[in-house]
């Protein structure tokens, strides 16, 4: 018996649907394969870690930026001045303390222009008890550490010579939160070591699976708006990643001194140029791209010719090289002439040193005595002053 046409119509519509049913299924198990994954988000996925004393007080504020085979820990001064986002100005640790993890990440987002949609809160004991499951670390320092512990009373000042020192939890945490003294390698230095010695001896030395079992125990007790598969995809990260794939960069700050103490500023200029080539992956200025002429403003013998030497082995272009119109500069000057993302360059391929940049609207006198000597085309003059200390 032959089926009615009506039949044979319904039947050819359900077939197609069925098709075009298997294929839509198909179709979204392979675009949305990761979706329920941290790093789902975008090429890069930015978590905020605060780690906090347990009475609201942040010690620490590490913007864990990461994708599937790259890392990297971007390092906050918890003191940093940040608008807020109702619009007060003040220290970040204050946001945390007033309005918690949450404010922090959005504030944080706002400092450096990118988004960072999750955070992780983490009391500094359980940081400490973790460190004494792995059995302690074994932390690398390149500058001696000097530090008062106040997690003890009486506080004790804590010397720590460059090298390699064994640590269990506590003194760990007190060697990563503790206030600086005079001599010290500076907090953000301890706190990067002690998260390279967690990376290395922590993370990608555990098995995963017990580093997953970490995870689930120390979960209830964190303040996150990460769910448990969220923290086992950022653990498998951490314990995979390449160590040639991580990078650990600090906010780049500046001290000034004020009537009531100190405050510690963000540099803008300085820090647009890291998050750019950190976080956002944007091609930045070369050396070879700036012009510089430098002069001896110290009086030491061939400071101009050596700081140029140094310079041109790294890249830089040199278009004079003379003396100042005084030896007593101090300190030394970059004054800019074209781009100000040049000085910046300029100043992150030299030593430590003090240095200050400025324009020739306000440093009129000096670039008035030098402009005649200055070859056109050139960014930026260099005044090697008083101070100035080449490796």
């Amino acid at each position: 018996m032959r089926g009615s046409p009506v039949r044979k119509q319904v039947l050819v519509i359900a077939a197609v649907a069925l098709v075009v049913a298997a294929g839509a299924v198909a179709w979204y198990m392979q675009t949305q394969r990761h979706v329920g994954s941290i790093l789902a988000q975008g090429e890069r996925t930015n978590l905020l870690l605060v780690g906090h004393d347990g009475a609201g007080s942040a010690d620490g504020l590490t913007l864990l930026s990461l994708a599937s085979e790259d890392l990297v820990f971007f390092s906050i001064p918890a003191e940093v001045r940040v608008k807020a986002p109702d619009g007060r100005v003040g220290p970040a640790s204050e946001v945390f303390a007033v309005s918690g993890p949450s404010e922090v990440a959005a504030t944080v987002a706002d400092l450096l222009g990118v988004p960072v949609p999750f955070f992780v809160s983490i009391e500094n004991t359980l940081l400490s008890d973790w460190i004494d499951r792995l059995g302690g670390i074994t932390v690398a320092l390149t500058d001696p550490a000097l530090y008062t512990d106040g997690s003890v009373d009486p506080p004790l000042r804590v010397e720590i010579r460059s090298g390699e020192r064994r640590m269990d939890g506590p003194e760990a945490v007190a060697f990563a939160v503790s206030p600086s003294l005079p001599g010290d390698s500076g907090l953000l230095a301890r706190q990067r070591a002690l998260l390279e010695a967690l990376l290395d001896q922590g993370a990608r030395s555990q098995p995963l699976g017990e580093l997953r079992s970490t995870i689930r125990a120390a979960y209830p007790a964190l303040e996150t708006n990460c769910t448990l598969e969220d923290l086992f995809e950022v653990a498998r990260v951490l314990h995979d990643v390449p160590a040639g794939k991580v990078r650990m960069i600090a906010l780049p700050t500046e001290t000034a001194v004020i009537e009531e103490g100190s405050i510690v500023e963000p540099r803008i200029v300085e820090t647009e140029r890291v998050v750019a080539s950190s976080l956002k992956g944007l091609d930045l200025l070369t050396p070879d791209e700036v012009n510089v002429a430098v002069f001896n403003g110290n009086g030491i013998r061939e400071m101009a010719s050596r700081t140029a030497a140094y310079l041109r082995a790294r890249g830089f272009a040199i278009t004079r090289i003379g003396n100042a119109d005084s030896f007593e500069y101090s300190p030394s000057y970059i004054v800019v002439l074209t781009d100000e993302a040049k000085a910046w360059v300029l100043r992150d391929a030299l030593p430590p040193n003090e240095i200050r940049i400025v324009f020739p609207e306000t440093f009129e006198s000096s670039y008035a005595a030098l402009r005649d000597y200055v070859p056109v085309g050139t960014d930026l003059l260099l005044i090697a002053g008083i101070g100035m200390a080449l490796e």
